[in-house]
């Protein structure tokens, strides 16, 4: 096995190719061989060309990650998983494979934009508070698993996002799904559908939970090419979102815009490396006539920007101000304007403020994705999610004892915005239910700077570092660590001998 090649485990996004990453695109290049699903190398057809590819068909997870692992002999090796690798892809499992026959270190896992984030995007969707990732395939996880867990995220009243809602022959989770989120009355939840996000054919449009249970015409345009986004407590904005008013029933959404197009954009510029860029937000910055954003945003995508660049003084608030008034003035001069914030903004991020009717008002606004945070932690410590998970604000008093019930529900748990010294409380109440749990903390993702602690959840109380802005994934079920990584189990095992 020829020492120096790699095993890169790429995900390349919901299928656009405009929200492939710098890094994505650079491993692929890289990479003597490419395995894939059939489908996910269609998408990125155009780089395969010299490369020695092998596909697989649906099912067949296993042999993809037994066959990239053998053909590091020939070289280096691209493993292909659409969206982000840690959500429901070929993170853990690759890695898992890979645990046994090679040293961790010659495996990266590149993070990419997953399917709940763009959606949200184009919906103009904001998560403030928290958001909760379940699947509705029962193949590697048990029905009533599924069940539990979106009863707790949907008792805690938090945004959920549906992966795998419906297929041919599996119809009648969701209408269950649908019983537990629009009960005591709840049935006004309302409830974005996203059909090919970023792909040929997409389609988004708004309804209520109680209206998809009643209606079967509207279940039936629900399919694996669907994702869900069920409205939850700090979730903001959108076409008839939590903003209020809006579109229902099989009334359409133009994610491409009609008339002119937008002069202002909400980029998502990633975790800190230029590398994780998508192309979408390379080209935005380099065509605006205006960027503007933190300091440390504008240095990193420095050598893209070919206008003017902004970064105010003053406090936060007015910080986030000027910047939109900025925006404003110069769509008002037919400029365009580029507002940038780190990792993704619709994830606990201030792009909600931009999107504001108070601020932007009528303005036509296009925000593009970007790597989130969550996603960038998760791929620096190996798979710690790939599972259902939860995104939780580090900055509500009650997330200790939220994590907690999540936890304990299955979900793998991601905390924003946590400090090392706030880590007490929240150490004793994961350390009792599972004292052996994984977790990671992870200050700086991917920047110089970047610091990075593994451990057990005994240790959570005694990290390696002291630092803010730190992101902390607590794993998810049947994970463990080997040489500082954390591999967790997705379910494969029930069904493959492996």
């Amino acid at each position: 096995m020829l020492s120096e090649s790699k095993l890169y485990i790429v995900g390349i996004g919901p299928g656009g190719r405009n929200l492939l990453t710098r890094r994505a695109e650079a491993a692929i290049a890289e990479a003597r061989s490419v395995v894939g699903y059939r489908p996910y190398l269609d998408l990125v057809s155009d780089l395969l060309e010299g490369k020695s590819v092998s596909s697989t068909g649906m099912g067949r997870e296993v042999d993809r990650a037994r066959e990239a692992v053998d053909l590091l002999e020939e070289g280096s090796v691209a493993l292909i998983s659409s969206g982000d690798p840690n959500v429901y892809g070929m993170a853990g499992l690759g890695l898992e494979v890979a645990s046994g026959r090679v040293g961790l270190s010659r495996v990266e896992v590149i993070p990419g934009i997953t399917s709940f984030s763009a959606a949200a995007c184009r919906a103009g969707i904001t998560f403030r508070e928290s958001a909760a990732v379940i699947s509705l395939s029962d193949l590697l996880t048990p029905w009533p698993r599924i069940e539990k867990r979106t009863r707790i995220a949907s008792d805690l009243n938090m945004p959920i996002a549906i992966y795998n809602p419906r297929s041919k022959k599996r119809t009648w989770q969701l209408e269950r799904i649908l019983d537990i989120v629009a009960k005591d009355g709840d049935s006004d939840r309302n409830l974005l559908v996203a059909r090919n996000v970023s792909r040929l054919g997409e389609t988004l449009w708004w309804t209520t939970a109680g209206e998809m249970r009643e209606r079967e015409e509207l279940r039936q345009k629900v399919d694996m090419f669907t994702l869900l986004i069920i409205e939850g407590v700090g979730m903001k904005g959108g076409e008839g979102g939590a903003s209020g008013g809006g579109m229902r029933g099989d009334e359409r959404m133009d994610p491409g815009g009609s008339g002119s197009e937008p002069r202002i954009h909400l980029v998502g510029v990633g975790p800190g490396d230029p590398a994780h860029l998508t192309s979408e937000a390379e080209v935005l910055i380099g065509s605006s006539d205006l960027i503007l954003g933190p300091e440390r945003h504008l240095h990193a995508v420095g050598e893209l920007a070919r206008g003017e660049t902004i970064s105010h003084d003053g406090g936060f608030e007015e910080r986030i101000q000027a910047r939109i008034q900025a925006a404003k003035k110069a769509e008002g001069r037919g400029m365009t304007a580029s507002i940038l914030f780190g990792g993704d903004p619709a994830t606990f991020s201030s792009a909600w403020r931009a999107l504001e009717p108070s601020n932007l008002g009528t303005s036509k606004v296009h925000v593009s994705p970007g790597v989130g945070a969550f996603s960038a932690a998760a791929a620096r410590i190996g798979a710690p999610l790939v599972g259902d998970f939860a995104l939780l604000s580090g900055l509500d008093d009650d997330t200790p004892e939220r994590a907690r019930r999540l936890m304990k529900g299955g979900f793998a748990v991601v905390i924003y915005n946590q400090s090392s010294e706030k880590l007490s409380d929240l150490a004793e109440r994961i350390s009792s239910l599972d004292p052996e749990r994984p977790f990671g903390l992870v200050q700086d993702a991917t920047r110089p700077e970047e610091r990075i602690a593994v451990g057990r959840a005994i240790d959570l109380a005694r990290p390696k570092f002291d630092g803010r802005r730190c992101t902390l994934v607590l794993a998810g079920p049947e994970a463990r660590i080997k040489e500082d990584r954390i591999i967790t189990r997705r379910g494969y095992q029930t069904k493959y001998d492996y």
